[in-house]
């Protein structure tokens, strides 16, 4: 093993990568609206934007997997990272759905093959100790995440709003396009300039390209890891009981994701059509809010991991997530106080769990790639399924069902979770 040294400038580098996740994450929902204007397509039509991006990430992950047998991680790295800036520089210029729905599904396919080599290049950087590098690691996707609303909002159009649009007419399931009736057409969606905002991320994930280039070139003379030596693990040994532990760990990581990205790609839409009619640019403002309250979660998670077991962080977070739920069930609808007080609270108590749990399970299970790749394969998943499934029931049913779906999602994380905890026990540490 190399010096310590080279290996933490090389998981420096792999947090900036990460930052090209979280801005896919981050961006979708404050431009949601303005790209709904570009392409002339119903809320019901654009809510198959998250399908289609999370088939894409499923897509990214599985190809991540079967491309590492034969190529350098690195070189994995190096080209999902030039893919995701090429498709943000090419994917807001359409005018016709198809073509946006495409963009997407490349999108989240670059997004889940730079989420897969970075998590496969820090298990191979960090063997013995996963809980920090992996939490260091995917901060970055927060910080993406946080920025996201923040570089789009000075592009967003004036208009329309919910004071010069017609309503959508959820509770009847009919939609219409959100078609501006103000006279000055000025304050419509010519307007909007959301195109620049997805170019300046292309820009600013550059820079690791380069890196994973050089590193890519350097691993070549100097192999770290070979395949064959990070894929091995005592198969032979493994229980029944390693069975369930891991399918548990799949159906636990299925909503672990989706949950975050459902809240944030729907949360614009909500303040719009709920009582309090909040613009777009004020819930762009609150998106940026529930992602830097992501980032915050995972810093002080990280902060903590150091005092702190992983399985005392994770109970701690559920405790909060779950008085988050229970704020935005009983007054984001007619307060606006507590729609900040709770979307700051989802943010900072759903941060942890995706890197925290795998970290916590290899304890139990070796670690490998076969087992990363279920776990964002099932990630994936999620991210089709419950942001797609609760943007057609916020049409179908109403905003608040949004809350609902949300907190009904985390019940299902936390009975998962203590079934993974009783299958464990049974376990030899590892």
């Amino acid at each position: 093993m190399e010096d310590r040294k080279t290996r933490i400038f090389e998981t420096i580098w792999l947090f900036w990568a990460f930052h090209l996740v979280g801005f896919v994450n981050g961006i979708i929902g404050p431009t949601l609206l303005d790209l709904q204007q570009f392409v002339h397509a119903s809320l019901t039509q654009m809510t198959y934007i998250f399908f289609v991006q999370g088939a894409g990430f499923i897509v990214g992950i599985l190809l991540a997997f079967g491309l590492e047998r034969c190529l350098s991680t690195r070189l994995i790295m190096t080209c999902s990272l030039l893919l995701g800036c090429m498709v943000n520089f090419a994917l807001p210029w359409g005018t016709v759905f198809y073509y946006l729905a495409i963009m997407f599904f490349i999108m989240g396919m670059a997004k889940g093959l730079v989420d897969y080599a970075a998590m496969s290049i820090s298990n191979q950087l960090w063997p013995g100790e996963k809980g920090a590098p992996f939490q260091f690691v995917t901060l970055g996707a927060g910080i993406g995440a946080f920025l996201a609303p923040f570089l789009a909002t000075p592009f967003l159009s004036n208009g329309p709003s919910s004071g010069d649009m017609f309503s959508i007419d959820i509770n009847n399931h009919t939609t219409q396009p959100l078609v501006c009736i103000e006279e000055d057409q000025s304050k419509c969606n010519t307007e909007s300039r959301v195109q620049y905002a997805y170019v300046i991320i292309g820009i600013l994930s550059i820079p690791p390209v380069f890196a994973f280039a050089h590193y890519h070139r350097k691993r070549g003379s100097e192999p770290l890891m070979s395949y064959e030596e990070f894929q091995h693990t005592e198969r032979g040994t493994y229980s029944a009981r390693n069975y369930s532990f891991i399918a548990l760990l799949f159906l636990f990581h299925i909503p672990v994701f989706g949950i975050m990205l459902a809240y944030g790609d729907l949360l614009t839409p909500y303040g719009v059509n709920i009582g309090l009619h909040l613009s777009k640019s004020h819930m762009a403002v609150m998106t940026s809010v529930f992602w830097g309250c992501f980032l915050l979660g995972r810093i002080l998670n990280l902060s903590f991991s150091g005092c702190l077991t992983n399985f005392v962080l994770l109970c701690l977070n559920f405790v909060g997530v779950v008085i988050a739920c229970g704020v935005l069930i009983g007054l984001s609808e007619k307060y606006e106080v507590g729609l900040w007080m709770g979307t700051a609270a989802l943010g900072v108590f759903t941060s942890p769990y995706l890197p925290m749990v795998l970290a916590w399970s290899a304890d139990y299970v070796q670690l490998t790639g076969g087992i990363i790749t279920a776990s964002l394969v099932a990630s994936g998943l999620g991210e089709i399924l419950v942001p797609f499934i609760t943007g057609q029931c916020f049409v179908a049913y109403g905003p608040k069902v949004l809350m609902y779906f949300i907190s009904g999602t985390i019940a299902y994380e936390i009975v998962t979770f203590l079934f993974l905890v009783i299958c464990s026990r049974g376990l030899r540490k590892y």
